[in-house]
């Protein structure tokens, strides 16, 4: 009977995978899971957004709660980038920017690339496609109201959820609050007595400790201890005033040589003179016995 062949390599025991490893490999993993479901939200929610709303009468200053709070919950995972692309799908299909206004966008009076429009500030030089933007200003400055409180980190990089709800600016505001469910109310109930009860008990405490600094200082209650009736004085006394002119400073007069010392030496007092004395009288002055 032949024997099968045998390898010659030498067989290696397997090592348990490391734990760190492992648990690095799954974050990524998850972490990439939730990049592409996000993406995918983001995808599907741009294609919604771009026939929304559904009425063609609705009003972007009044908009209807469902449609508001739709539009809130669809952007709240959004960026900038994403909020940029969704204006640029709606204008493709001639409508506005807004994605709660149904009206299509303004057209410009030429086809040329620069128009001149009339500002508060004068004539300025706009480009036409971003004159062709919104229906108006008005939904200009909506739109770019809920730009400005988009996050700039990916919604799977955020931490502690997505955020907070995106704020409209809309004329309807007290529609849209009692459309709220009732439960969302109890819940800020609840919250607004458990903040009461915090801060009752922050200002007890805080009570506490001046009563045991008062007794470390040896003060009763009621009573100010020494140091406090120390330092406060009930009778103020104004200092009183001289309308005599300030006498400016003077010198002594010198009474002696001392007076001029430098580190204990006295220097001689007209030397200039005394040293053309001396130049007069000096013997080995050569200079006056040269002729000329």
């Amino acid at each position: 009977m032949d024997m099968p062949p045998k390898s010659i390599l030498k067989k290696t025991a397997e090592k348990p995978a490391d734990p760190r490893h492992l648990k690095v490999a799954l974050h990524h993993a998850n972490a990439l899971e939730d990049r592409k479901r996000v993406e995918r939200d983001v995808l599907e929610a741009i294609m919604t957004l771009m026939d929304f709303p559904a009425s063609p009468n609705a009003d972007a200053k009044r908009p209807s709660p469902a449609d508001a709070s739709h539009f809130q919950d669809a952007v709240l995972i959004f960026q900038p980038s994403d909020y940029d692309a969704l204006i640029e799908e709606r204008n493709i299909a001639d409508r506005c920017g807004y994605a709660l206004c149904s009206r299509p966008t303004r057209k410009a009076r030429s086809t040329a690339r620069k128009q001149f429009v009339d500002t508060d500030h004068g004539v300025q030089i706009v480009e036409r496609k971003v004159l062709e933007v919104w229906c108006s200003d008005d939904c200009a400055k909506r739109a770019l109201y809920v730009k400005v409180q988009l996050s700039e980190d990916p919604a799977w990089m955020r931490q502690g959820g997505l955020g907070e709800k995106i704020e409209l600016m809309v004329e309807n505001a007290e529609e849209h609050h009692k459309a709220l469910p009732l439960r969302l109310k109890q819940e800020g109930a609840s919250t607004s007595d458990d903040d009461k009860e915090l801060l009752d008990a922050a200002w007890a405490a805080q009570a506490d400790a001046m009563a045991n600094l008062a007794l470390e200082r040896g003060e009763k209650p009621g009573q100010l201890s020494k140091a406090n009736g120390d330092l406060i004085q009930d009778q103020i006394m104004e200092r009183g005033f001289s309308i005599a002119p300030p006498q400016p400073p003077s010198l002594p007069a010198q009474a002696s040589d001392h007076t001029m010392a430098i580190e204990g030496h006295v220097p001689r007092i007209n030397r200039k003179d005394r040293d053309d004395d001396e130049d007069e009288d000096d013997a080995q002055d050569w200079d006056k016995l040269l002729p000329g």
